[in-house]
C-alpha cells in the first residue's frame, strides 16, 4: 500500500487534479484568445494606417470597363505592424501571398529584427512574375535597401541585414538582384 493513501483516496485526489486540470485548460484558451485578439488589432490598425495601394490594370476598348487592383503595400504593412506589436512579439515570416507569422520572441524586439521582417516583406513586394509564377524581374540589392531606408531602417543595417538574410537562406542574391528563398 502507498504511503499517499488508500487507492479510494489517490482516486479522490485524481478527480481533484483533473478538475483543476480543466479549469486552467479554459483559462489558457481565454489567455490565448485574448492575446490572438490584440495581435489582430495591432494588424487592422496598422491596415488603416497604411492603407492600400490601387492601380487600374485595364480599360476596355470601349472605355467602359476599367478593372481595377487594391493591394497593400506589405513591406510598409511590417514596418507599422512591428513598430506597433506588443513587447516579446515580432513578424517572424512574410509570404509572398501577404501571410504574416507573428512570433512570441520571449523578449525585447531588435531593431534587427525589424530589419529582417521589413526587408523580407519589400523583396516579397518588388517581385515580379508572370501568370506561370515564372519571375519577370526581381529587385536590385541596392532597390531594396533605399525602401527599407524609406520605412526607417539605417542604411548600414539594410545592408548588413540583407547580407544576413542571403547568409541563412532566406533569400538569395544573385547578380546584383534579390530574390524570395524559393523554399519559403
Amino acid at each position: 500500500m502507498s504511503d499517499e493513501g488508500s487507492p479510494h483516496e489517490r482516486m479522490q485526489r485524481y478527480e481533484e487534479l483533473e478538475a483543476k486540470e480543466r479549469e486552467y485548460r479554459g483559462q489558457k484558451r481565454a489567455v490565448l484568445e485574448d492575446v490572438k485578439t490584440e495581435l489582430a488589432s495591432t494588424v487592422e490598425r496598422a491596415v488603416d494606417q497604411e492603407g492600400a495601394n490601387v492601380t487600374v490594370d485595364s480599360t476596355s476598348r470601349d472605355g467602359t470597363v476599367q478593372t481595377l487592383t487594391a493591394r497593400l503595400d506589405r513591406a510598409a504593412l511590417v514596418a507599422e505592424v512591428t513598430d506597433e506589436l506588443p513587447e516579446g512579439f515580432t513578424v517572424k515570416r512574410v509570404k509572398d501571398d501577404g501571410t504574416l507569422a507573428i512570433e512570441w520572441s520571449r523578449r525585447k524586439t531588435s531593431p534587427e529584427q525589424r530589419a529582417s521582417a521589413i526587408l523580407q516583406a519589400i523583396v516579397n513586394e518588388e517581385l515580379e512574375t508572370d501568370a506561370d509564377e515564372l519571375i519577370v524581374s526581381a529587385p536590385t540589392r541596392s532597390d531594396v535597401i533605399e525602401r527599407a531606408v524609406e520605412l526607417g531602417v539605417a542604411r548600414d543595417l539594410a545592408g548588413e541585414r540583407l547580407q544576413r538574410l542571403d547568409d541563412i537562406g532566406l533569400v538569395d542574391i544573385e547578380d546584383g538582384q534579390v530574390f524570395p528563398d524559393s523554399d519559403g
